[in-house]
């Protein structure tokens, strides 16, 4: 019997694996044992039902033990849409732009697979959305998160692609600086490192596919002004958020009774007021790290937005000034580098 058994590899909800028997039987991982096997339990077993079947793999899929017991029925149609919710899930993760995924293309396509049992796609458009938007940058309004995603998918791509070309690893670090120059020069200057990087693109094909995720996600479907720091160069983490969500968090070890939540709230409001007028009287302190890196970026942006004013004094060509802001952009990679060295 083990043998016939048709096996489909799928996700729950939150990510895990797990194992489809027959497209009727759904199992999530429960145990790893030492031999590297893993263990698999009916989805049912912590209902109601308490189903006692089970499934034991090896790395290779291969079933070494199969407990068939189930005292509940199959349910064909939820098992497909766990495996038609994957297998879409799956081609957006390998996706570069998400955005350009057409789900119901993918679902219509395994639909025919799957024949009869196939759910409609309106009982999955919701879920299969949302998945799509958190490959995405959900809720996006300043660039206090985006740096780290943009590092996060270059390193993933092309990073040991880069690493060993002089070139190459210039413009690779040079993006996520492009937040603190002029916007109205952004899109020039990164088809000069587009452009410049074609040359090489027999050895970097890669890092060529992220500046394509690049232009298509923050140059076209997200305003460059939500991102770009260019005027307001204050802060440049949401360090400060988080350690507020901390300070709080810690404020409520245990569960706080109704009226010690209110008293709480009302003094921690007292002391925001109280601080905000610190504030605005200049009477603030910032981690000097923090403050140290923001004045060096400040000055270096400040020198160049400077020299544009004095270019375009003496009649020189929008050229000139984007090849200005390119200079501060390759600086910035410098200053960075160099200050996160010497701190």
């Amino acid at each position: 019997m083990e043998g016939n058994l048709k096996i489909d590899i799928s996700e729950t909800n939150r990510g895990k694996e797990q194992i489809i028997i027959d497209r009727k039987f759904k199992y999530n991982f429960s145990k790893l044992k030492k031999d590297n096997t893993k263990i698999y339990r009916c989805t049912e077993y912590k209902t109601l039902n308490k189903c006692k079947s089970f499934i034991i793999l090896n790395d290779n899929k291969e079933v070494l033990n199969y407990d068939s017991s189930h005292n509940h029925p199959g349910n064909e149609i939820n098992a497909s849409k766990s495996l038609i919710k994957h297998k879409i899930k799956d081609e957006i993760k390998k996706s570069l732009i998400p955005s350009d995924i057409k789900s119901k293309r993918i679902f219509d396509k395994i639909s025919q697979e799957i024949g009869y049992i196939c759910p409609e796609y309106k009982t999955i458009k919701s879920q299969i959305t949302r998945y799509k938007n958190k490959q995405l940058f959900p809720n996006v309004k300043t660039f206090d998160e985006v740096p780290n995603i943009i590092n996060d998918k270059k390193n993933k791509l092309c990073y040991k692609e880069v690493k060993d070309h002089n070139i190459l690893n210039t413009y690779y670090k040079a993006i996520s600086n492009l937040c603190f120059i002029n916007i109205e020069y952004i899109p020039d200057i990164f088809n000069k490192i587009k452009n410049t990087c074609m040359r090489y693109k027999s050895t970097c094909s890669q890092f060529l596919n992220f500046l394509d995720y690049f232009e298509k996600t923050f140059l076209n479907i997200y305003n460059i002004k939500y991102w770009n720091y260019y005027n307001n160069i204050d802060h440049i983490t949401n360090n400060a958020s988080e350690s507020y969500n901390s300070y709080l968090k810690n404020l409520f070890v245990k569960k706080p009774s109704f009226y010690k939540l209110i008293y709480t709230i009302q003094f921690e409001e007292s002391k925001s007021y109280y601080d905000y007028h610190m504030r605005i009287k200049g009477i603030w302190r910032k981690k000097s790290r923090i403050s140290e890196r923001v004045d060096d970026i400040n000055i270096l942006v400040e020198y160049y937005k400077n020299m544009e004013a004095e270019l375009k004094n003496i009649g020189c060509s929008k050229n000139d000034i984007i090849e200005n802001w390119f200079n501060c952009l390759i600086r910035l990679n410098n200053e960075i580098i160099n200050f996160n060295k010497t701190k």
